[in-house]
């Protein structure tokens, strides 16, 4: 199957709150990318094309984006929407971007420290072979 949205989503788990109805609410991130994002919350939403504002919380930086709900699903007592995020600034987008910049290395981070070990090890052993057990 062939991808058509033009940025990466990322699995990740983060808060979110919103002003609605007069009161602060909290939901949870079910996936992120620099455009939209895919909430999970336990209150209703509203409906498609009404737009919300929100504050993503990630690593202690609140990240303040406008969101227009795409689409809403109901699974009992959990409504999942699906948000196109417009953030209300420069400094705003760039925090955003730079948050997923870190996701996408952060894939890589891990395989990339487990290769340095290996080469590492390799070579400390063929010092020790040649040196050392001639």
């Amino acid at each position: 199957m062939h991808e058509r949205r033009k940025f990466t989503r990322f699995p990740v788990t983060e808060s979110v709150v919103c002003l609605r109805y007069g009161r602060r609410r909290t939901m949870r991130t079910v996936d992120i990318s620099l455009d939209g994002l895919k909430l999970e919350a336990n209150f209703d939403l509203g409906i498609s094309g009404e737009s919300i504002d929100l504050a993503i919380l990630t690593n202690g930086t609140k990240i303040y984006c406008k969101g227009r709900i795409l689409a809403i699903e109901e699974f009992g007592n959990k409504v999942c929407a699906r948000l196109r995020l417009f953030p209300t600034s420069y400094s705003e987008y760039r925090k955003l971007a730079d948050y997923l910049y870190t996701l996408y290395w952060g894939r890589f981070q891990k395989w990339i420290i487990g290769g340095v070990f290996i080469v590492s090890g390799s070579i400390a052993y063929l010092i020790l072979r040649a040196y050392f057990l001639q």
